[in-house]
């Protein structure tokens, strides 16, 4: 039988999301949540939701690119599945944001005042697309993966704390980057792709270039986070850089530009 460790997170965010949908509470614990979650204060949540952007989440996916190409390849695919479960479900369904539905005044909003497209969570589906390819493929480290699915979880409650979706957002979000996680932790097991050749060295830089855009980059529109994303763009930079210059060894690059920078 399957480990709970693969199936519970995705039945349990299935199971809470009929639930939702069935009681019609989605704005009334919208509110509930919004309200009661502002006792840890704005800067909490405003970090945490940093951890949800699709330029964060793929610049800390560098890192993996040596010590651990079966998490760095499927995270890749994740991230693909992910961006696709949120961007076509965005285009078949357009619901307002609770700004498009609430006052100003009769809930807590930060960062840019999005009033529209609200289903599914981009942020969410993110989180729980990397939370799950370690979960999953961490063995009996439970402390770890509990660790993991809770800052996901977070992350994905930072959105309604912070006023930009529903919880059927979330939860929809979570779904599927969480099925994003299980295929591209199976695509891996058929393929077992290498990250040492031209494939992987082109998708390194690729990644070493978002992580240099986080320095500079004011994308996620809310300024308090702009030192965190840097510090993070700049660990990703350095620590993927320095990995990829080790992946060079095997191949004899490292030892030839030794021998010819000794003389």
């Amino acid at each position: 039988m399957p480990s709970p460790w693969i199936w519970a997170p995705p039945g349990v965010a299935a199971l809470l999301f009929l639930l939702v949908l069935a009681t019609g509470s989605n704005r009334s614990i919208f509110l509930w949540l919004n309200h009661g979650g502002q006792v840890l204060g704005p800067a909490v949540w405003l970090h945490l939701t940093m951890l949800g952007d699709g330029g964060v989440a793929l610049a800390l996916v560098l890192p993996t690119i040596r010590r651990a190409p079966r998490a760095f390849w499927a995270a890749l695919v994740a991230a693909v599945i992910a961006g696709l479960w949120t961007q076509v479900t965005k285009q078949v369904i357009d619901l307002p944001r609770p700004l498009g539905v609430f006052a100003p005044e009769f809930f807590y909003q930060a960062g840019p005042a999005y009033r529209h497209v609200s289903f599914p969570s981009g942020h969410a589906a993110a989180a729980f697309a990397l939370a799950g390819i370690w979960v999953m493929g961490v063995g009996r480290h439970w402390l770890l993966r509990a660790a993991l699915l809770l800052v996901a979880t977070l992350v994905g409650l930072s959105r309604i704390m912070l006023g930009v979706h529903w919880p059927l957002d979330v939860l929809w979000g979570m779904l599927g980057g969480w099925i994003g996680a299980w295929l591209g932790l199976a695509m891996y097991g058929r393929r077992g792709w290498r990250t040492s050749g031209p494939g992987g060295f082109l998708v390194g830089a690729l990644l070493l270039a978002v992580a240099a855009w986080l320095l500079v980059s004011r994308h996620i529109g809310i300024p308090a986070i702009m030192p965190m994303q840097r510090a993070i763009g700049s660990v990703c930079l350095a620590w993927g850089a320095w990995e990829m210059l080790r992946m060079l060894a095997p191949m004899g690059w490292w030892r030839a530009q030794k021998r010819r920078w000794d003389g």
